[in-house]
């Protein structure tokens, strides 16, 4: 009886036992955290400027990474974060909490004013040429310039090559040339083109007094370092030249070979391998300087509302050194 009831109570233990083990255990909960959420996903800041966003909900203890410093750089004042310009460019600044969440804004570091050199331009050409030019570079702006004239009559844009816009004078009057940039950005250029019939600037005589090598040019055409140069004498006129085998710039005039204007210029330029033989008639022909045996003058003339001009760097021949 003693031994059935020993049995009994091992039964009940046992029982008891296994009862607690499969007893479930208490569910653990997870630490709840609060995501980060920010009053925009992308700040637009001027380049130079600062411009500020909000951390609207988060865990609180924010940190901040830039992604490239050298375009912005960013500071937090409690949930305002404030964003500094440097450069234009694109980078992201990463936010985190103290419970580990993350979240990105994107930088975009723009101009939202384009700026100029310069907003006016004048262009000077002499009467009928189309070869003056002046640049505008932009000190401002978002990149992949375009530019357009408004009349292209007075003066169009040769080309635009990175920031710098080159704009050709082609006649007289004004006109504006628009300047866009890749986010729209417009800036006007005022454009003023004057011709003149003055052939050669002080700035220009002076320039060509300074050159000692021989030569004689008039309008595209140019000497050559072969062939016969000189200034001499023919059938009494004085002859200032270049020719290789009929192929030539000459010029002729009358008067002495001193300083002052001349008369009776001529000047004649011939290419007989095109075929291409030009003479002009009344040009004016002035000595600038002498100096010894080399004489440097100018020759210009108006034709067909065309301003022709040359000049020459020769020296005399032995006969006219003589005299």
């Amino acid at each position: 009886m003693y031994s059935a009831m020993a049995a009994t109570v091992l039964a009940l233990a046992l029982t008891a036992c296994s009862n607690e083990n499969d007893m479930p255990e208490p569910e653990q909960k997870l630490k709840e955290t609060t995501p980060i959420t920010l009053s925009t996903d992308t700040v637009k800041v001027g380049v130079g400027e600062s411009s500020t966003f909000n951390i609207t909900a988060g865990g609180g203890d924010y940190k901040l990474i830039v992604e490239n410093p050298d375009v912005a750089s960013a500071t937090i004042a409690g949930n305002v974060v404030t964003v500094k310009s440097a450069v234009k460019g694109k980078t992201g600044i990463i936010i985190s909490d103290a419970t580990g969440n993350y979240k990105r804004v994107i930088v975009k570091s723009m101009y939202f004013k384009m700026t100029l050199n310069k907003e006016v331009v004048n262009i000077t050409m002499k009467l009928g040429h189309t070869d003056g030019t002046a640049e505008v570079t932009v000190t401002g702006g978002n990149g992949n310039y375009k530019a357009v004239s408004n009349n292209t009559k007075v003066a169009d844009v040769q080309f635009v090559k990175g920031d710098v816009i080159t704009i050709r004078g082609v006649a007289n009057g004004s006109t504006d040339v628009i300047v866009t940039d890749m986010m729209g950005l417009k800036q006007t250029v005022k454009v003023q083109v004057e011709t003149t019939d003055v052939a050669f600037t002080e700035e220009e005589k002076a320039k060509i007094m300074a050159s000692t090598n021989d030569g004689i040019f008039f309008d595209n055409d140019r000497s050559s370092s072969w062939g016969t140069m000189g200034l001499t004498k023919d059938n009494g006129m004085n002859l200032a030249q270049w020719d290789f085998y009929g192929n030539c710039i000459k010029c002729w005039f009358s008067g002495d070979l001193t300083v002052g204007k001349k008369s009776d210029g001529k000047v004649l330029v011939n290419d007989p391998w095109s075929s291409n033989q030009k003479t002009y008639e009344n040009v004016n022909v002035e000595i600038i300087k002498v100096d010894g045996s080399r004489v440097w003058g100018i020759m210009y003339l108006i034709k067909d509302n065309y301003l022709h001009s040359g000049y020459f760097c020769l020296k005399k021949a032995e006969a006219e050194i003589e005299d």
